[in-house]
């Protein structure tokens, strides 16, 4: 089945309006077919262009091994995921409370609510921004406790401690209008969490077009260290630090592994042993400087 495309006019971070074509990539999660991603010349932003409307992308999520939107544990690649989430949920509720006293919580985006649930046990008022159903219901039968919503509009203003978007921001349509819904609705001593992939890492270089955090069409936005400070700048905000994530890099060699040579035992072998090669390079380059990780999580606050 054929679905519209989109086509961008003016960069979605600066408006400029002038792009050059860097990679051409395969959607390998839902329809296989091929993706444009652009640089805008004014403000570098790489972008999804065309693109699914916002009323056509949820068809592209449809893939019971869309981990993020499932808890499938379905294989081994999944399982050393939800090994690796389970530790990681734990390390991000701590940098929650290390940056707010007052457990109030936007998680936008918040999947199948895993993220949510880990603070709501632990004492924290919870609202989970999730416009997809299916994740909503998983959400729902996690803890009752958690508030849904699925408009940012009934969220009061100066209302929350943190927002957190985990591998969110690159799936939003309407960027600008969302970063400035976060400057109102944050707290005036807030924090805003953004955790993205980061394009000019090691493994991403490496895999180029088939690098799996491109994933295209779901990925609409590209950034880099560079790119996302220019957009959160011209909305209010200022970064405070940055902090690599050092699992992501496995994860997305992993994935590109298959992209790039497809699955069978001995192909899977190989591409395991080499997906723990690259990514532990790729890490290691991050190691003085958190910028070149593969997945960089940036903490901002309001600008004075």
């Amino acid at each position: 089945m054929e679905h519209s495309l989109e086509t961008l006019e003016n960069c979605p971070s600066c408006g400029g309006s002038h792009f050059v074509n860097t990679l051409s990539c395969i959607d390998h999660t839902y329809s296989k077919k091929e993706f444009t991603v652009v640089k805008c010349e004014s403000c570098g932003l790489h972008f999804t262009n065309p693109r699914p409307s916002e009323k056509e992308i949820g068809v592209y999520y449809d893939n019971p091994e869309y981990v993020s939107h499932t808890d499938t544990n379905k294989g081994l690649l999944f399982t050393l995921y939800g090994l690796v989430k389970s530790y990681t949920l734990g390390q991000k509720r701590k940098l929650l409370e290390r940056l707010s006293a007052d457990k109030t919580v936007l998680d936008y985006g918040a999947g199948s609510g895993d993220f949510s649930n880990e603070l709501a046990v632990n004492g924290w008022q919870v609202t989970s921004y999730e416009p997809d159903e299916k994740a909503r219901n998983l959400i729902k039968q996690k803890n009752a406790k958690i508030k849904l919503t699925d408009t940012l509009s009934a969220i009061e203003n100066n209302s929350k401690s943190v927002i957190a978007l985990w591998h969110v921001l690159e799936h939003v349509h309407q960027l600008q209008a969302t970063i400035v819904e976060f400057n109102r609705i944050l707290t005036d001593d807030g924090k805003l969490i953004i955790a993205v992939p980061n394009h000019t890492s090691y493994d991403a270089k490496f895999y180029q077009e088939n690098w799996a955090a491109y994933d295209v069409p779901r990925h609409l936005y590209h950034f880099n260290p560079r790119t996302i400070d220019t957009l959160m700048k011209s909305k209010g905000f200022q970064l405070v630090t940055e902090k690599p994530m050092w699992f992501d890099s496995y994860y997305v060699s992993l994935l590109s592994e298959k992209n790039t040579n497809g699955s069978g035992f001995l192909k899977s072998l190989i591409g395991w042993g080499r997906a723990f090669i690259i990514g532990t390079l790729s890490n290691l380059k991050a190691l003085s400087d958190s910028k070149k990780c593969s997945s960089v999580t940036y903490i901002y606050e309001k600008a004075i």
